[in-house]
């Protein structure tokens, strides 16, 4: 296929046009003059399809040319196939007769049955694509258990066309062997019944799933972040005070719409009113931050609508804005205001019940207005495969179960999703084992990468007061190069920009290693950039699976000192009060166990001993956090980094404001302009760094968009 420039095309294809019948009629090798040269390389582009990989690579006419032509004369390699067609009786003579009888039919019964089956599968294909492509882009992760039901039900679909497809397979052999006369009589060409019922609560899904996208996009536009329920995995009792205390936090600039379809459609006006209740409260006070918290596809039954919102007074001086608590109930035809703040919690008490565990909740908002007394806020950092997301799992535990026996009893804390190779038996056969919800940001099939792919905190609600908010992130010294842990300490560095002080840095190493990963010298400086020269003292070292040193930092210690006497002008702290030995290998004997592998007495022994060292080391370094103090932004927090990454945040509108002047002037002969207007974001983003930016056409202009990543799914909770 080739591209010719529009001013030399009849002169090029008068040269093709030679080439072409040189080759059709086999005549000796035409030598191209310099004139006809530089004809042919005036072509635009060329590209060549052929099953011979060589030609496929080939750009230029003339090389083409010689190369078809030797093909042309080499009959050994990619010579042309012969066919010769003979019928079946001269060579089975002998054995015809053991041949069965092959009854043809008319070919339109099995052309019915071919057409019913092309359009069960293209109908199936068309739910897959639906499902998987469109479906999965348009909601970007919300609505995740609703999906995961669907891919259930197509899944069931597959298993049931395929015994559908079986079904006709065996009825064309009788056909064949003369066994049936007429096909009508022996099948239906309707789907069965019970494919017929999936496939209408399948469709009926993914419109449903549709139309909730676009009402997603509407709350979004209007300034709402949207929640769904169902993908918290909320187990045990949670009272409405409770979940009013997991979505609002103590941030009383939120406000919170407790609804779902159910009485979205039957209650409609009702519904808009408190809507528009919202809207005008964000209309009077653009700081509010508005979120819709969906029922529709969780277990539990919501019995009453409400909107909610945190009475602070001082905040609220501040903010300029009122208290908002609003209930209504299923049966009532407008709102009612129910309670006021001190009279909140005894209504509570009589308000329905959700059930919570220690399971976690996998879609709650940071608290970056919380005060530094609540919130213990701790980074983790460690290159990849040290076990940060392992560390969590097993912290979680060790603060659980006292001993290996009482764990043993439950099931294991898995915040996170574990899969790990596991060595077996006397033949060392080797076993991946899996334990957990599936998770999009952990990947564990790319080996050498980070499993960790984006920041996500996990909050650890160990007091009435307290909570401990650990910091997941990206490992350093990944595989795909120094670029790939560039882009991660930027995703780092933007996502703490939510968060206004910070307790410590936690950084995890391995206690064997014989030298320490080239790529901790750029993070750490990376990190004095940030924070400032100061951050040092915050340092907390931690060393994972330190069973196999008797629970010291092993060689990493001597390393780790002589690195940082290599930064004289930072000071580090790194005494035995701020570092602490875990083994994460007594989680994985807990994961390991439940997956029905089994140990012996002597390694159950020391799993146990392993345990108990971990769970009084836990204890010390719970109590080391909770006497930290707060790196604050508003003291020591304070560096040249920071400030030009909030520089670097205000460029594009800096921009994008003198691009539109300039419009502006352009159109003002024309008696017409653009208006840029600012519309805030969710309060809590994250600008990402690794997803691609690809240009938009809005209206009649181009836009390249940079993609905002929600605090929705960036935090679990996790109940002890």
């Amino acid at each position: 296929i080739l591209q010719l420039p529009s001013d030399q095309a009849k002169s090029i294809d008068e040269v093709l046009n030679k080439l072409k019948n040189n080759l059709a009629d086999r005549q000796p090798i035409i030598q191209i003059n310099s004139h006809d040269r530089n004809l042919l390389e005036q072509i635009v582009t060329t590209t060549v399809y052929s099953n011979i990989d060589a030609l496929t690579q080939l750009k230029n006419i003339e090389y083409i040319y010689e190369k078809i032509k030797s093909l042309l004369e080499d009959n050994h390699s990619h010579g042309r196939l012969k066919y010769i067609l003979s019928p079946t009786l001269c060579f089975l003579r002998l054995i015809i007769p053991f041949f069965p009888q092959v009854v043809l039919r008319e070919s339109n019964e099995l052309e019915t049955i071919e057409h019913y089956l092309i359009q069960q599968k293209f109908e199936l294909k068309l739910f897959r694509f639906q499902t998987n492509r469109h479906l999965c882009d348009l909601l970007q992760g919300k609505c995740a258990t609703q999906l995961e039901k669907i891919h259930k039900q197509l899944s069931q679909l597959q298993s049931l066309h395929s015994m559908d497809v079986q079904k006709f397979a065996d009825m064309v052999t009788h056909i064949r062997k003369g066994q049936y006369d007429n096909l009508g009589t022996k099948v239906s060409l309707d789907p069965p019944i019970e494919i017929a019922r999936l496939i209408k609560t399948i469709r009926i899904d993914i419109e449903n799933l549709q139309s909730k996208h676009k009402f997603i996009q509407e709350l979004q536009s209007n300034g709402f972040e949207y929640c769904d329920v169902a993908d918290l995995d909320i187990q045990g009792v949670l009272s409405e005070s409770e979940i009013d205390d997991i979505f609002l936090g103590n941030d009383s600039r939120k406000v919170i719409f407790y609804s779902n379809d159910d009485y979205k459609n039957n209650h409609n006006s009702c519904w808009k009113d408190l809507y528009s209740q919202m809207l005008e409260k964000r209309k009077k006070n653009p700081y509010l931050c508005l979120a819709y918290i969906d029922f529709t596809y969780s277990k539990f039954k919501l019995n009453t609508t409400r909107i909610a919102q945190l009475r602070d007074t001082t905040e609220n001086q501040r903010m300029g804005t009122d208290a908002l608590i609003i209930s209504t109930k299923p049966k009532s035809l407008y709102p009612q205001l129910l309670l006021e703040p001190e009279s909140a919690e005894s209504v509570s008490k009589k308000l329905p019940t959700l059930k919570l565990s220690h399971t976690r909740l996998s879609s709650l908002h940071l608290q970056t207005q919380s005060s530094t007394s609540e919130y213990i806020n701790i980074l983790l950092l460690g290159e990849s495969g040290v076990g940060k997301s392992t560390f969590i799992n097993a912290f979680a535990n060790y603060l659980r179960f006292q001993s290996l026996d009482e764990a043993e009893k439950e099931q294991p804390i898995v915040t996170i999703p574990v899969s790990f190779m596991l060595t077996i038996n006397d033949n060392f056969d080797e076993k991946i084992i899996k334990f957990g919800k599936i998770d999009l940001n952990e990947n564990h099939n790319d080996v050498g990468q980070s499993v960790t792919q984006h920041c996500k905190t996990y909050v650890f609600s160990i007091s009435d007061t307290k909570k401990l908010r650990f910091i997941d992130t990206p490992g350093f010294g990944d595989t795909r190069g120094i670029d790939q842990d560039n882009l991660n300490m930027e995703e780092i560095f933007s996502f703490l920009d939510n968060i206004d002080y910070i307790n410590g840095i936690c950084l995890l190493f391995k206690p064997e290693v014989v030298q320490l990963n080239r790529c901790l010298r750029s993070c750490f400086m990376q990190l004095i950039d940030y924070f400032g020269n100061t951050i040092g003292e915050n340092f907390i070292f931690c060393f994972t699976n330190a069973r196999s040193t008797f629970f010291t930092p092993g060689n990493a210690l001597p390393l780790l000192k002589a690195f940082f006497k290599s930064f004289p002008d930072t000071k580090v702290v790194l005494e035995k009060k701020n570092t602490f030995c875990f083994d994460s290998e007594a989680f994985r004997y807990l994961v390991a166990i439940k997956d029905n592998i089994e140990f012996n007495t002597i390694e159950r022994t020391e799993f146990e001993q392993s345990w108990k060292a971990s769970v009084a080391e836990s204890e010390r370094f719970l109590k080391y956090l909770c006497d930290q103090s707060a790196y604050k932004r508003s003291d020591k927090w304070q560096s040249i980094k920071d400030a030009q990454l909030q520089i670097h945040s205000m460029i594009r509108p800096t921009l994008e404001a003198m691009r539109n002047i300039l419009r502006n002037i352009i159109l003002y002969d024309h008696n017409l302009s653009i208006n840029i207007f600012a519309k805030p974001v969710t309060s809590l983003s994250m600008l990402c760094y690794k997803c691609g930016r690809n240009p938009e056409k809005i209206n009649e202009f181009w836009i390249i968009k940079d993609h905002l990543h929600s605090s929705c799914n960036m935090v679990s909770l996790i109940f002890l």
